[in-house]
């Protein structure tokens, strides 16, 4: 067993930069800037304790272990200042970090707003005054200047500090991979990916994405699904649009009433699911692909159910597409973050103990679902199961993506 105490040594597969949006031009640059200006009726609408914190001059809560466990948002600290961040990684036990987007989630909603689904309907609903046009314009060009800041961000510590890079809604397979390999040349080591629309509008099974599925297979690069960018699958924002489903906050990234919490995780079990079966990952057996802020009551439920229909009634038609049963692709090559404040992960890991390997620990740094004092409770509710499953939760499954 490795020297260092498990909890100094963590892996954390899901942590955001948060800066207040007052700071974004400081922070990201003029696009970014120009973004909280157009969006500042959304953002005052969440409330000053959100993200809308006017009187906030700098990253400068003091750092110490007790606040890196109970700060949260832009006022954490850390929040946004990716040197002071290694800091509250170091008190909290954190050996390396995917770092995902806020400022940059505006970025890709914005980029898409036909398909944003209620997201992009609520932001229309605050912008009238910003046309589909300008709005789609501004998206991609914050995404270039979340792109600039991800790839100074990594140069900072290339090993522990990993924010994931970000597509510009691809025309064609061929400019996704041009992208990707854009992104990966400038030292990027995890890609987010859309899971609510077909990448490049090809199934993801498709033949023609094969260079790209490879790319990230031979440079060890994860592919990442996360909260807010599952854009477009139910593009319709009529489903939610009923009394008993009036959010009690606003939030750009969760939709904090019944009906998103409840359905957050549909866009990427279809992706997986037509990754599994697709045989993507038989093509790619190295591909190494995360489901992030999405829960993990749905992986398990998933994965008998396509084992369902390969034994029972595909087994002949898929003897030549997959060598192994869908689970063992799950398995191998797919990580999710549990809900930690709510989901039982020591009862998933005894119903489906054949993918113990999925499960990883995740802070969700600095935002607020995260919980507080996340670590000692996750160690004490698995500590009964055993020294390797403590193991595999906090270190050995999130370094699948993060190598």
């Amino acid at each position: 067993m490795n020297a260092i105490p498990l909890l100094e040594r963590t892996i954390d597969v899901d942590g955001h930069e948060f800066a207040p949006p007052h700071l974004w031009g400081e922070v990201f640059g003029p696009v970014a800037a120009r973004l909280a200006e157009v969006c500042a009726p959304f953002i005052a609408a969440m409330g000053e304790d959100y993200i809308h914190r006017p009187g906030q001059a700098a990253d400068d809560a003091e750092m110490t272990r007790e606040n890196v466990w109970t700060m949260r948002h832009t006022g954490a600290p850390g929040a946004f200042d990716m040197r002071r961040r290694l800091q509250a990684m170091d008190l909290m036990g954190v050996r390396r970090q995917l770092i995902f987007p806020s400022f940059g989630l505006w970025g890709q909603i914005l980029s898409t707003p036909e398909g944003g689904g209620p997201i992009a309907a609520g932001l229309r609903q605050f912008m009238g005054r910003v046309s589909v046009e300008e709005m789609r314009e501004l998206g991609i060009a914050a995404t270039d200047e979340w792109n600039d800041w991800a790839v100074r961000t990594a140069a900072l510590d290339p090993d522990r500090l990993r924010p994931v890079g970000m597509f510009k809604a691809p025309r064609d397979a061929a400019d996704l991979l041009e992208q990707a390999e854009a992104l990966i040349g400038r030292g990027l080591k995890a890609l987010l990916i859309n899971t609510g629309t077909p990448p490049a509008g090809l199934s993801p099974a498709s033949p023609a994405l094969d260079p790209f599925w490879a790319l990230c297979a031979e440079r060890d690069i994860a592919v990442m699904a996360h909260v807010g960018s599952d854009l477009g699958l139910l593009a319709s924002a009529q489903w939610n649009d009923a009394p008993a489903f009036a959010p009690n906050k606003l939030s750009f990234e969760l939709g904090f009433e019944p009906y998103s919490l409840a359905t957050g995780h549909l866009a990427v079990e279809h992706f997986l699911t037509v990754m599994v079966l697709g045989g993507v990952f038989e093509r790619h057996p190295a591909l190494r692909f995360g489901a992030i802020e999405l829960g993990a009551h749905w992986l398990g439920p998933l994965a008998d159910n396509l084992d369902m229909w390969i034994d029972k009634v595909f087994a002949r038609r898929s003897a030549g597409l997959l060598s192994m049963k869908p689970s063992a692709y799950l398995a191998r090559n797919v990580r999710v973050t549990p809900h930690l404040i709510v989901e039982p992960v020591a009862q998933f890991l005894a119903r489906w103990p054949h993918l113990a390997a999925c499960y990883c620990y995740s802070t969700d740094y600095p935002h607020v679902e995260g919980g507080q004092h996340i670590s000692a409770a996750m160690h004490n509710a698995l500590t009964p199961l055993g020294e390797e499953v403590l193991e595999r939760f906090f270190v050995t499954n999130g370094a699948w993506l993060l190598p």
